[in-house]
């Protein structure tokens, strides 16, 4: 049986299953037993306008199902389209080993294992677009 273990800091904002929950004014731990509940941390959301990168477009789609956004089934299949586009970018690279993990976390319907498999591509995407930090601060507030 799968187990998600969150660590909380005080006062933060977690989804379960689509609903909003928020943690009291200590730090804490929690464990979801039941590997079939979505939970999404809030601090790793990406608000929609910052989802303008192909590394963004699968996290975010990962995210959707996590939300309770979308059916598994209908983003499941989405994000395994951005992902093959992914393999195909990162082909031959070192970075291919997280596009690889992301997959097979989608593959077993681990969806917040896709988000912590792409997190990483964020900086190297932005490197490869020539973004700076200005640039990605503008456009997460557009």
């Amino acid at each position: 049986m799968g187990r998600l273990t969150l660590t909380l800091r005080p006062n933060e904002r977690f989804l379960v299953g689509g609903c909003l929950v928020e943690n009291g004014p200590k730090r804490s731990a929690i464990t979801v037993m039941d590997e079939g509940t979505f939970v999404l941390r809030l601090s790793d959301a990406l608000h929609p306008n910052a989802v303008k990168t192909p590394v963004r477009r699968a996290y975010y789609a990962a995210q959707l199902i996590l939300a309770n956004e979308c059916s598994p089934e209908d983003g499941k299949a989405a994000l395994e389209v951005q992902l093959a586009a992914l393999a195909d970018v990162f082909a031959g690279t070192p970075h291919i080993e997280d596009v690889d993990r992301a997959a097979a976390f989608a593959s077993a319907g681990r969806f917040h294992g896709v988000l912590m498999a792409l997190k990483p591509l964020f900086t190297v995407e932005d490197e490869m677009l020539g973004c700076d930090s200005e640039e990605r601060k503008a456009i997460a507030s557009r």
